[in-house]
């Protein structure tokens, strides 16, 4: 489709245009509003003085997209993809942005996020040191090697974040919760964790030279291998960067990853294990992992859904996003369900990032589960 077709269709009242392809397209002054624009390819676009008040941008691609003045407000965008997007005085007031993915955005500035839903978003290898962080919830966000320089993060709900690798010199997290926060190797010198709840929090290998603890408290967190405020090495003659147990010997480790974001796998004591780069995620079923049950019956399309939401904060938790996916395992009761589970799968990922994919037919699933999917990506 052209942007003028939809533009002028869009004018005589539709607002249905769910798939389209559009990408390498401009866009500019125009009002879209309450407009549908759900798996939309926008890559490689340019958007200035857009409104999106109200749309819906769920699993929208704008991977490489340029964009400046735009507004967003009350939009959803769910799981959709700014991967090396250029963000420029964005307005993404009350928009859902849950799972949406801005990793190594090449500029992300003047953003209003204070009043969006911001759960599992991904914000890898960023520059976000100008944005305001504090008092928001942002439980399940990933910040992997993302520079968070003297960034304000007080009161802020960080549950099950992911900062492994970031800069967070002199951050202030003054009674922020960092509970199963991944913050492995970051750097945290004169940062303010005062107050701070730490339980379940991993600090290992992380540098805490000069922070301020005050009422904090690290014993309810893993701190092996930190350099503590103090400039002591915690534990030097234990230090490994390894959560679990060893495979293979000696030379190799592996560091096996849970969250509280997603269930229990039905076949396997942990969601996914680290091994030589490489992370392998067990199966996932639909199961809702804050009920710990099947809530998808038998509708494919849902189950799918569910499976891979679940894959997705277990990658999470493992400082990845979808674009280090390499390869996916599919177990199916019914091949024949084989398209509209592959519409919903197939969204989690744009063209160039596809996983090699095999498809399994089986007789039957835990829980009589109509997908199963486990995969391999890297780190």
């Amino acid at each position: 489709m052209e942007p003028q077709e939809l533009l002028d269709r869009y004018a005589e009242g539709e607002r249905d245009f769910p798939g389209v392809d559009l990408s390498d397209t401009d866009w500019q002054g125009y009002d879209l509003s309450e407009i549908n624009l759900e798996g939309a390819d926008f890559s490689n676009s340019d958007f200035k003085n857009m409104v999106f008040n109200r749309a819906n941008l769920k699993n929208c691609n704008f991977r490489g997209s340029t964009f400046q003045s735009v507004k967003f407000v009350n939009a959803d965008l769910t799981n959709a993809c700014f991967i090396k997007s250029d963000l420029h005085i964005i307005d993404f007031a009350w928009a859902d942005l849950t799972g949406a993915q801005f990793g190594e955005c090449r500029q992300f500035s003047s953003c209003e996020i204070a009043k969006a839903t911001t759960k599992n978003v991904n914000f890898d290898k960023l520059n976000l040191y100008s944005v305001n962080w504090s008092f928001l919830d942002l439980e399940g966000c990933s910040f992997y090697k993302t520079n968070l320089h003297g960034t304000n993060w007080t009161e802020t709900n960080c549950k099950n974040c992911n900062f492994k690798l970031a800069n967070l010199e002199n951050a202030i997290f003054r009674e922020a919760c960092l509970e199963g926060a991944n913050l492995k190797q970051a750097k945290l010198k004169k940062a303010n964790l005062m107050k701070a709840k730490l339980k379940n929090a991993s600090f290992i290998g992380a540098d805490l030279t000069d922070v301020n603890s005050y009422l904090t408290n690290y014993q309810e967190a893993q701190i092996i291998g930190a350099i503590m405020p103090d400039g002591e090495v915690y534990d030097p003659d234990d230090y490994s960067i390894v959560e679990g147990g060893e495979s293979g010997g000696n030379s190799t480790k592996a560091e096996f990853i849970n969250t509280e974001n997603a269930p229990k796998s039905p076949n396997s004591p942990h969601q996914a294990v680290i091994v030589n780069d490489c992370i392998y995620i067990a199966g996932q079923i639909a199961i809702d992992p804050r009920l710990n049950i099947m809530l998808c019956d038998d509708e494919i399309t849902d189950q799918t859904r569910r499976v891979m939401d679940n894959i997705g904060a277990i990658l999470t938790a493992a400082g990845v996003g979808w674009s280090k996916v390499v390869t996916t395992t599919i177990f199916m009761v019914n091949l024949q369900e084989s398209d509209r589970m592959n519409s919903v799968y197939s969204s989690y990922f744009t063209n160039e990032n596809l996983p090699i994919c095999t498809c399994v037919a089986v007789s039957q699933l835990p829980e009589n589960a109509r997908v199963q999917i486990q995969c391999i990506a890297s780190t």
